[in-house]
């Protein structure tokens, strides 16, 4: 595999994106549509996804792989925050200017949406499979984020646990559950085929929906552009948190899954959520909107690089 053939994997993603981005300027998707496609991604298409991935998944049939690639997606996410807030104070980046939002903006990949079609796109002989431990991977994210980060942002603990009781997470637990005890092959045939078809709905939706999201951020926030935010952004997300995500995979010999997933996630810009985030729980949006722009267009190259760098170095290659 090459950079060309791991850039055609990824361009259509971002095709995708641009898509969702010119149907916002243009109307086509409205505010009010666009909160009602969050809603049903988030509380139905994505579930059903997840539970067409992880029951019947033979590499999530050891509690060490779900512990460690749980674990794995909290410990690095706190490594994150950690290693953007040193870098934010490198920069001289204070807290009444965002420190805060910087720390959590930069530490927080694009974990989902993105990966999803990637992984499905490098790995398709063992896509179901690796997807699988991608949405255990990102539940431990999840925890990080609903309650450390969002303790940053806020300056308070109050209501983070219930946060961590959503769609995503109830379908990981009950497909873990279904997975463990065999149950899944108790599921209906016609529920299965209607779970399977709402699913795969799921990834050009979602990438549409990040293209719009972006349009009305973008359009809603008046960019005030800061070159340390900029740079110290870049610095954390492609170069010192890929090297993280590589050395740690490098070390989990014991599942070629969670390594893939890890090579996959070390390439990915700083994700959109953050916006929300900083928004909804006293942050400064302005600093996750420029980690958001600055991230993302820089991934156009450096995320297939350091995809095929992290391949290469695994020797996970197709």
């Amino acid at each position: 595999m090459n950079f060309l053939e791991i850039l055609i994997h990824t361009l259509p993603v971002f095709l995708m994106v641009g898509v969702g981005y010119l149907t916002r300027q243009l109307g086509v998707i409205t505010e009010e549509a666009e909160k009602s496609i969050v809603r049903l991604v988030v509380n139905v298409l994505y579930p059903c996804f997840i539970l067409t991935k992880i029951p019947g998944n033979e590499s999530l049939q050891q509690l060490s792989v779900v512990f460690i690639a749980l674990t794995a997606g909290f410990l690095l996410t706190l490594t994150g925050l950690f290693l953007s807030r040193l870098v934010g104070v490198g920069f001289k980046i204070e807290k009444k200017d965002g420190l805060n939002t910087f720390s959590v903006s930069t530490a927080l990949q694009n974990y989902g949406f993105i990966p999803i079609p990637l992984i499905a796109g490098l790995f398709p002989d063992v896509a179901d499979q690796t997807l699988g431990v991608l949405f255990v991977h990102n539940l431990g994210l999840e925890l990080a984020m609903w309650t450390v980060c969002i303790v940053l942002l806020s300056g308070t603990a109050k209501g983070a646990m219930k946060r961590l009781i959503n769609g995503p997470t109830i379908a990981i637990i009950a497909g873990l559950l279904l997975n463990f005890t065999d149950f899944h092959h108790w599921i209906p045939s016609v529920a299965q085929k209607a779970i399977l078809d709402l699913g795969n709905c799921t990834i050009p939706i979602s990438l549409v929906l990040v293209g719009a999201t972006l349009a009305s951020v973008i359009s809603s926030h008046k960019l005030q552009l800061q070159p340390k935010v900029i740079f110290g952004s870049l610095l954390v997300r492609f170069a010192i948190m890929p090297l993280a995500f590589i050395a740690v995979a490098a070390l989990l010999t014991g599942s070629q899954e969670l390594q893939r997933v890890l090579v996959v996630e070390a390439a990915m810009p700083a994700a959109i959520f953050p916006i929300v985030l900083a928004k909804h729980y006293g942050g400064k949006p302005n600093v996750a909107v420029q980690v958001c722009l600055a991230t993302s267009l820089v991934s156009l190259v450096l995320t297939p690089a350091w995809l095929l760098l992290g391949l290469h170095l695994l020797e996970l290659q197709r």
